[in-house]
């Protein structure tokens, strides 16, 4: 990458000494002519031997200055190539690793605690490579490819989070192609994250993360999953250009790998606008998700997800609010469960919370989410949940963490983790989803990106 800004130099360089060289030698021919004028003068030369030498002494001048001109166009222009090389390609590798301590209570059927290395604490962990491309000054062609580990187990891809065990892609959380155009819009095909992450991460005051965020409310209440809901294989998206602040986003999924959730066909789409001070969005999931085992892919939508949220700052102070209402409208009797269809169930989930930026190296954060079910009886499926944290970056690529979340619920059959898939210290991630009443916990660490 550094070759794009040494280009510029090398080639002025190169440049000026030419230059410099044509220079010397028009002044060696003045000086050449002026010898020749004073020989004349003293009677050394004739008239005519004065015109002859002058005469070739031009000539010779005009075949430098020729060779120079050609030498200069050549050098010129094998410098446009290699710049013209170097901007059309670049590689990039990037990705974020974060990991802690982690101590929570009654994170079992038992009321066991659990503690221990957490893994992933803050965001997934992942590493992913792009390659660019400049189609025309408007158009670039971007090839991603990220995938999620453990920094633990070392456990690479879609199990990654969890026990590292079973099949699952390398490149779980993207392979794809996008074409990026600022007139038209941008493009994408392949697997990758829907709108529905987006939002996720940017309407959430606990920002997206892994412990006491709405990725554990989302996972439990049917609105995040890795698989149909927030990312999907075979995928079709398209970002419209921003017209006064609003953008389009559409998809649509034609299904993934024989096992996975999302064989079936599923349908996104959605509108953000986002200008100044205020930013609004609004995401629509119509999803097909296979259920059982073996596994039953329905023939009509079982998981119907509205996102509708809003931010707002204030000086040094955002507050977000939002709602998740998720429908199934194949069976209107499905209550959230860790039994099949587990999490297609008629919910609505109510979130809400404040990041406060202390300094310019310091924020704080609260939020408080909400979830009904509206199927279960006396809200034994309602879980609250209230979480705060406080983030320092010593650094530009550092964070470090304390994050506290308590969950209050009345009992109910669905598993239920305050700290989503990854939790430490164990390959049997089921123990660690209790079906008991109330959690809390502790989790700390820190966050490098690069």
């Amino acid at each position: 990458m550094k070759a794009i800004h040494l280009l510029p130099r090398v080639t002025g360089t190169a440049v000026a000494a030419l230059l410099l060289s044509l220079a010397l030698h028009a002044r060696a021919a003045e000086d050449v002519r002026v010898l020749l004028e004073l020989l004349l003068e003293k009677g050394v030369i004739t008239q005519e031997e004065f015109e002859q030498k002058l005469k070739k002494v031009a000539q010779q001048q005009e075949i430098r200055e020729f060779n120079q001109a050609q030498d200069l166009r050549k050098a010129t222009q094998a410098a446009e190539q290699r710049a013209e090389a170097e901007r059309q390609f670049r590689t990039q590798i990037y990705g974020q690793v974060s990991a802690g301590y982690y101590h929570a209570s009654n994170m079992t059927a038992a009321a066991a605690t659990a503690e221990g290395l957490s893994d992933q604490p803050k965001g997934n962990n992942r590493i992913g490579l792009k390659v660019l491309r400049e189609l025309d000054a408007d158009t670039q062609a971007v090839v991603t490819l990220e995938s999620n580990f453990s920094a633990r187990t070392g456990a690479v891809g879609k199990d990654a989070g969890a026990s590292g065990t079973g099949v699952s892609p390398l490149f779980d959380r993207e392979a794809n192609l996008r074409l990026i155009s600022k007139t038209y819009g941008t493009l994408i095909l392949g697997r990758g994250p829907n709108m529905q992450t987006e939002l996720s991460g940017a309407f959430d005051a606990r920002q997206n993360w892994n412990f006491g965020g709405i990725k554990a409310i989302g996972r439990y209440a049917g609105f995040h999953s890795a698989s149909g809901i927030n990312r999907a294989d075979r995928m079709i998206r398209y970002i419209s250009p921003s017209l006064e602040g609003w953008h389009a986003d559409l998809g649509m999924s034609f299904g993934g790998a024989p096992g996975d959730d999302e064989q079936g066909t599923n349908y996104y789409a959605g509108a953000r606008y986002k200008k100044g001070d205020l930013d609004i969005a609004y995401h629509h999931i119509e999803a097909r998700l296979s259920y059982g085992s073996p596994a039953v892919i329905p023939s009509r939508t079982n998981n119907r997800v509205d996102f509708l949220a809003a931010k707002y700052t204030i000086d040094q102070l955002t507050i977000h609010a939002g709602v998740v209402i998720t429908h199934n409208p194949l069976d209107p009797t499905a209550t959230l469960s860790s039994a099949a269809p587990g999490g297609k169930a008629d919910t609505d989930t109510y979130f809400m919370g404040t990041v406060a930026r202390l300094s310019h190296r310091v924020t704080a954060n609260a939020a408080w989410y909400q979830v009904r079910d509206k199927t279960s009886t006396l809200g034994a499926n309602d879980v609250r949940v209230i979480a705060a944290g406080l983030n320092w970056s010593p650094y530009k690529d550092w964070d470090v963490f304390v994050d506290v979340a308590a969950a209050d619920r009345q009992g109910g059959n669905a598993a239920f983790s305050i700290y989503d898939a990854w939790r430490p210290n164990t390959n049997d991630s089921a123990a660690l989803a209790a079906n008991t009443k109330n959690q809390s916990g502790l989790s700390l660490g820190a966050m490098f990106k690069f």
